[in-house]
């Protein structure tokens, strides 16, 4: 192990805590590299690893080398940093790691620094140094005490808004909206698809607070999905464009990063991408984990990846499944995390399913016991199975399938990233 491995290994011990004084500190120490690339921040609920997806792709469409960020990753760490693309390597990862290294771990009050903040670090670092034109950032929670807002954003774009986090975040969608609002810095430019009224008073709030400029769907801008995604912001205007990511859902975050890509090119001076750069640009994009569909062999059944962990994200999925058809026999392959609220969960996806199998992942310690689960899908009116491994269990319903049968995994991002790994797929 490296001493930047063995370093990274460490900072997860640290657990979440939210705050930007770590961050903005070791930033200081750095020369702030943030500050030589232009960054959009993408917060919300769900949707955001899709929505930084398309902005990047947009922007690399316009001709700019972007560098982008996306959690959690699903099989290799790497995943979490991508540049006009591409995976940062592991021999670019340890280079800008052991400098970190070098410049931060003997800092004394650098000693709490977190995971999460330490991905931070690496990505302003590494786009810097890769002479990037910009940056498009996923928030890891929240939005106002995260650590990717250090990196001092020119335009902030909200999805949605939805319950999840509440330790941390609050109890209720307003105060769950006002955080993830107040990740826009003053003076800067808030892109909101959220139009529900019980959370839009506290995003126009959070806007108007930070005096910052909102650019508000259906008032600002409009779009809608159909065949395709229809979309108008002043002159700016497409009709029925196909998405490179399936699920109709995938229509406000294509609409969430073309609005937040055409403020951020204004308030930046980078040149847009024109009508038909975008459309391609939408077309292609494409992440992992988000409704994937694996085909696994002759004879054997299709896997659906699908990383719906909360009520809003379930309900997605469910309406996905809805539009798709009903295949002989769709086994769920379910896995959760302890902190989850389940309940919801388990009733979204039901009806779109024959029976569950519930399993536990490896790649976390945080995962509810397949035992629980499978009592919870039971208690609902499901028919459930308590497994082992998300591996084992789906090598198994994969052994038993046959080639019209489906396995959906869904319930947890960590979980789908067992899932790839058992399939033998490469990081991507």
């Amino acid at each position: 192990m490296t001493v930047f491995e063995s370093w990274l290994a460490d900072v997860q011990r640290h657990g979440v805590k939210m705050g930007l004084e770590r961050v903005r500190a070791a930033l200081e120490i750095l020369d702030s590299p943030q500050r030589r690339v232009p960054s959009l921040l993408v917060a919300g609920t769900n949707g955001k690893g899709s929505t930084v997806t398309f902005a990047s792709a947009l922007l690399g469409a316009a001709g700019h080398r972007v560098g982008s960020t996306c959690s959690p990753h699903l099989i290799d760490y790497r995943e979490r940093f991508r540049f006009d693309g591409r995976l940062i390597t592991p021999e670019q990862l340890e280079e800008v790691g052991t400098a970190l290294h070098d410049a931060l771990a003997s800092r004394p009050e650098l000693a709490e620094l977190t995971f999460f903040e330490l991905g931070t670090l690496i990505a302003a670092r590494w786009f810097a140094d890769e002479g990037a034109d910009a940056a498009v950032l996923e928030v890891g929670m929240g939005g106002e005490f995260d650590a990717s807002r250090a990196a001092e954003p020119r335009v902030v774009v909200l999805t949605n808004v939805d319950l999840d986090h509440q330790g941390f975040l609050g109890d209720s969608v307003e105060e769950i909206a006002a955080t993830k609002a107040r990740a826009v810095p003053p003076g800067g430019i808030l892109v909101s698809t959220e139009v529900r009224p019980d959370r839009l008073p506290a995003i126009e709030a959070a806007a108007q607070d930070a005096g910052a400029r909102h650019l508000l769907a259906d008032r600002d801008f409009v779009w809608s999905f159909d065949e395709g995604l229809n979309f108008e912001l002043g002159a700016f205007r497409m009709d029925s464009v196909a998405l490179g990511m399936p699920g109709a859902h995938q229509g406000g975050n294509a609409a969430a990063a073309l609005a937040g890509t055409l403020a951020f090119c204004e308030a930046t001076g980078l040149a847009a991408p024109d009508p038909w750069q975008a459309a391609g640009a939408l077309g292609r994009a494409k992440l992992s984990g988000r409704f994937d569909r694996v085909r696994t062999g002759p004879g054997r059944p299709v896997v659906v990846l699908d990383g719906a962990h909360n009520p809003a994200g379930a309900q997605a999925l469910a309406q996905a499944l809805l539009l798709r058809g009903r295949p002989p026999q769709r086994t769920w392959l379910f896995a959760c995390m302890k902190d989850k609220d389940r309940g919801p969960l388990i009733d979204a996806l039901l009806p779109h399913v024959d029976r569950v199998v519930c399993a536990r992942g490896t790649s976390s310690d945080r995962f509810a016991a397949p035992e629980q689960l499978a009592e919870e899908v039971r208690e609902r009116g499901g028919e459930a199975l308590a497994g082992g491994t998300v591996a084992e269990a789906l090598q198994e319903l994969l052994r038993r399938g046959g080639s019209r049968d489906e396995v959906l995994v869904a319930g947890s991002l960590y979980a789908v990233g067992d899932a790839r790994r058992s399939l033998g797929l490469e990081p991507a």
